[in-house]
């Protein structure tokens, strides 16, 4: 494995790492409520995002260029859900967290990034305490609703399915409240 992920030729003879951070930057600027005062800071952010996911590049499985856009990639979905939890703002302009991360149609084959769970742990634990801090009947419906659809839901809770409904409303206004998900 390469130690840095800095110095990797760029067709314009530039760092790649610096070259996509820097242009990823100025993508986000004008949306999701980043401004121009925020360029740099975004691009540091999603240098060292690139600099935390590095150990994780296996050379023999994808070339240091594509884990890069993978890892630049990441840290523009957490730059931009992280403004979304601060300011709760909603894009105007049709431009989705799909285009900002993905330049290509190609994905980063799986071989490519050692696994983190982690970052799946610690959502399940805030969803977990989105959800304690809701009404029990609305606890036991998504309990339910994690191995059983709508119907059988309702049919064990003696309920119609609009009610159920309702409850799935209500978490997931909880789960974007608490900055998880979306509206």
């Amino acid at each position: 494995m390469p130690s840095s992920p800095f110095g990797h030729p760029h067709k314009k003879g530039k760092c790649y790492a610096t070259w996509y951070a820097k242009k990823k930057a100025r993508e986000l600027v004008g949306h999701f409520g980043f401004t121009s005062s925020d360029q740099d800071d975004i691009e540091q952010s999603l240098l060292l995002s690139l600099m935390e996911r590095w150990p994780k590049y296996e050379a023999s499985e994808c070339s240091p260029q594509e884990f890069i856009s993978w890892a630049i990639g990441k840290g523009v979905a957490e730059q931009v859900r992280e403004q979304q939890a601060r300011n709760r703002f909603e894009p105007t302009d049709g431009l989705s967290l799909e285009d900002l991360v993905n330049d290509e149609d190609e994905l980063l084959p799986a071989s490519c990034v050692q696994a983190d769970h982690a970052p799946v742990i610690d959502l399940s634990l805030d969803i977990e305490q989105v959800l304690a801090n809701l009404p029990p009947d609305v606890q036991e419906t998504a309990r339910l609703l994690k191995t059983e659809n709508i119907s059988e839901t309702a049919r064990q809770l003696g309920v119609s399915r609009r009610t159920i409904r309702d409850r799935m409303r209500i978490i997931g206004q909880a789960l974007v409240r608490a900055g998880i998900g979306d509206d």
